[in-house]
C-alpha cells in the first residue's frame, strides 16, 4: 500500500480565484470579468501496478492554464472583476513650469 505522506516543502498554494487574480494582474488587465481556464490532455491505455493487473484506464493531465473573458450574465463565484482586483493606475496631473 502506498503512503499518502509526502516530504514536500509547500511554498504556496492558491485557490482558483486567487490564481485568476494573479493572472489578471500579471496580464495588466484593468477591466472586464475573467474566469480561469484549464486545458487538459487525456490518454487512454492499459494501466495498473503490475502487468498481471492491467486494466483499461485513462490518464488526465493539465497542459495549460489561462484566462477567459466572461459576460456579466455568465459570471459565477469564481469570476474575477479586473477593475476591482487590478484597478487602472490614476493619471498624475502634469506640473507646469512656474
Amino acid at each position: 500500500m502506498q503512503s499518502n505522506e509526502h516530504n514536500l516543502k509547500k511554498i504556496a498554494d492558491f485557490s482558483l480565484v486567487e490564481t485568476t487574480e494573479i493572472l489578471v494582474k500579471h496580464q495588466k488587465l484593468h477591466e472586464g470579468l475573467y474566469n480561469l481556464t484549464l486545458e487538459f490532455q487525456i490518454a487512454v491505455g492499459a494501466v495498473g501496478p503490475t502487468p498481471e493487473l492491467l486494466c483499461p484506464g485513462a490518464m488526465l493531465g493539465v497542459s495549460r492554464i489561462g484566462l477567459s473573458e466572461t459576460k456579466k450574465e455568465k459570471a459565477n463565484h469564481h469570476t474575477v472583476d479586473a477593475a476591482k482586483v487590478n484597478p487602472a493606475p490614476k493619471k498624475r496631473a502634469k506640473k507646469g513650469k512656474s
